[in-house]
């Protein structure tokens, strides 16, 4: 944790004048205005934003017709190796995404670093609306998980008001991992490795549900679209309000001046931009 916490905390060029999240009143406030311009996104969405979104439903159409193939073809290739990296690396990686996003939180502070504690703040809200969101999904669709059923059926779905021990659909692993890795990964997408280990780590974690056959391929295809989809826009909605001006006297022994700084936002189009 120690090794991320001080890798993050290295600051880009051009990053001291964005004004990041603190922990405060407005921060809180911010989860319902946000959530909500989430939720309402899609009212306002172009074709771009609908033809994205159709690959995104297409590619999930095309892993549930294939969930039962993919489930045997993991149940049938085991490994230690791949035990251990499920177990010791993966696996934690989405049970624990929000000890991880405290973490870089407290060492964000620790470290008087703004743009690591606030970028984490902004993960802890992607991790919590699309924890919501995913969980909505199961209490809707109580679908079985592949080991619940003595024969796997892909498509034994109970629907609203079933048993909650039936939540397969959408699986919260991938949707918390790509929900924390995907601002991170935005965040400090100029430090190349930071995405790579990121998207590497979430990628992991998604697959290993599929390796523990605790979820079928469609579960995680379109829980790592809702985790990745929430992300996104959780990290543009932060550089809002970015745009002003900052003014800065400065004075010398025979002259004064005043400088006038510039802050520049993310253009206002991707507001509703679902990818």
């Amino acid at each position: 944790m120690m090794f991320f916490i001080a890798a993050f905390s290295t600051k880009a060029a051009g990053n001291d004048t964005i004004q990041y999240p603190e922990l405060n009143k407005t921060y809180i406030k911010s989860y319902w205005y946000d959530t909500k311009s989430f939720v309402v996104s899609p009212a306002k969405w172009r074709a771009r934003q609908w033809i994205e979104f159709g690959v995104v439903a297409g590619a999930g159409v095309l892993a549930y017709t294939q969930d039962e193939k993919i489930q045997e073809y993991f149940v049938g290739h085991q490994s230690e190796t791949a035990d251990n990296l499920s177990k010791y690396i993966f696996e934690p990686y989405g049970r624990f995404a929000p000890v991880i996003i405290g973490g870089l939180y407290i060492g964000g502070r620790l470290a008087k670093d703004n743009r690591l504690a606030g970028t984490s703040l902004i993960a802890a809200k992607s991790f919590v609306v699309s924890a919501v969101g995913a969980t909505i999904l199961k209490q809707l669709t109580h679908r079985h998980r592949p080991y619940q059923d003595d024969i796997p059926d892909h498509a034994n779905w109970d629907g609203p008001f079933s048993s909650y021990e039936y939540n397969s659909f959408p699986s919260g692993h991938a949707t918390a991992a790509f929900s924390m890795a995907t601002v991170y990964a935005m965040e400090y997408s100029s430090t190349i490795w930071v995405p790579i280990v990121s998207y590497t780590l979430a990628a992991g974690t998604a697959i290993s549900r599929l390796y523990d056959n605790k979820h079928w391929a469609s579960d995680v295809v379109i829980g790592s679209a809702l985790g990745f989809v929430t992300g996104r826009f959780m990290w543009k909605q932060s550089r809002k309000g970015n745009n002003r001006v900052v003014v800065l006297p400065s004075a010398g022994v025979k002259t004064a001046s005043v400088t006038f700084i510039i802050r520049l936002a993310e253009p206002k189009k991707p507001k509703y931009c679902f990818l």
